[in-house]
């Protein structure tokens, strides 16, 4: 019910602005709390990290984070750095429901992360980029979140991947935020992919609650149109140029974005049959003369396109059903982490088994 009601103000927003499209929320209110996450962290029984912040004054400059493991138990290392974990879903049978209600309502793959930091941190995550589109979920806490334009791409740096890993992202290049939002508890944040956000948990207003969000990573990019555009126009460039790491060098935002952006599959569909065969094919044709393939691009040759994408995104939709079942029934009688190392596995030759269709690898 919750996803339903959010996914028509959610379709006005997708892949163009961040929104705000929940507040107060009973169902998401409390669903994820520090009580719920200490036990199975410090018991090692589902995997964490911590944000390793680097590039000097992060709350006047910006710079960058790293993944770094846990030091000790989560209750002494929260005061100083956000925590996370990874694919919560997978271990917890509360945010299993969040992701295949996820799963069924917007028609995309969707993993989800937990996040804790503690009160009065400045910045608790700097400036970055992720390359899916992100769905937060205040539960318990508040947290601060301030969401800016892409910038101009930079040679070198992928543009879905700003802030991370040494590349320090800094102020003075974001701009002033396109949107600057305090989350409550049962709030819920859209941003698309490629849009830069930091947060901070620092209010003038001392308060002792931990902020807790979870993030649903919802990912689109296995439908990104320079994969449809390259089988449509017969290209043979590879997966990770084509579909997921596309050289943007020289590319504004905006074009590169038009050639990166899903086609309009799970809740973004709004056609169907000889109708949204047309729209593709047009819109491929003018995706791919900007992105250089000049082959001719046919009616046939999209539907051959489609009718491929479709299906393996078919596949991995019904994977991630069965993967989020077996969190809620046990269905293979396994370790959490054997599951999500079971289930991991399957995604992967689902992926592998598409780059062998279309040609990139025997």
């Amino acid at each position: 019910r919750v996803f339903s009601q959010a996914a028509g103000p959610l379709s006005a927003s997708w892949q163009r602005t961040p929104t705000v499209f929940m507040h107060g929320e009973a169902l998401v209110k409390g669903r994820l709390t520090l009580a719920d996450v200490a036990p199975l962290v410090d018991s090692g029984q589902m995997p964490a990290g911590c944000a390793a912040l680097s590039g000097g004054s992060y709350a006047s400059r910006g710079g960058s984070w790293t993944s770094a493991p846990l030091k000790g138990p989560l209750a002494e290392v929260l005061p100083a750095a956000t925590v996370y974990a990874n694919n919560a879903g997978m271990y917890m049978p509360a945010l299993a429901e969040l992701c295949i209600a996820g799963v069924e309502t917007f028609g995309w793959p969707i993993t989800c992360n937990a996040y804790l930091s503690a009160p009065g941190l400045q910045v608790s995550v700097p400036p970055h980029t992720d390359r899916q589109d992100v769905l937060v979920l205040q539960t318990t806490g508040r947290k601060r979140w301030k969401v800016y334009a892409p910038p101009a791409i930079e040679k070198g740096l992928d543009p879905l991947r700003r802030g991370k890993d040494g590349d320090e992202f800094l102020w003075d290049v974001l701009g002033d935020p396109l949107l600057d939002v305090t989350l409550m508890p049962g709030d819920g944040l859209y941003v698309p992919l490629g849009f830069p956000h930091a947060t901070t948990t620092a209010f003038e207003d001392a308060s002792p609650e931990p902020s807790v969000h979870v993030t649903l990573n919802v990912d689109s990019l296995i439908g990104a149109s320079p994969t449809a555009s390259s089988l449509a126009a017969g290209r043979e460039d590879r997966a990770e140029e084509a579909g997921t790491s596309m050289n943007a060098d020289g590319l504004g935002w905006q074009q590169y974005a038009s050639l990166q952006a899903p086609l309009n599959f799970g809740f973004m569909e709004t056609s169907s049959g000889d109708d949204a065969l047309g729209e593709m094919t047009g819109d491929l044709r003018r995706r791919a003369e900007a992105w250089g393939a000049h082959d001719e691009i046919s009616e046939e040759g999209v539907r051959a396109a489609m009718g491929m994408l479709r299906r393996h995104k078919d596949e991995l939709l019904q994977l991630h059903r069965q993967m989020y079942m077996d969190v809620l029934l046990d269905l293979t009688d396994l370790s959490p982490m054997e599951k999500e190392m079971g289930h991991w596995q399957l995604l992967q030759e689902q992926m592998a088994k598409l780059r062998c269709d279309m040609g990139w690898e025997e």
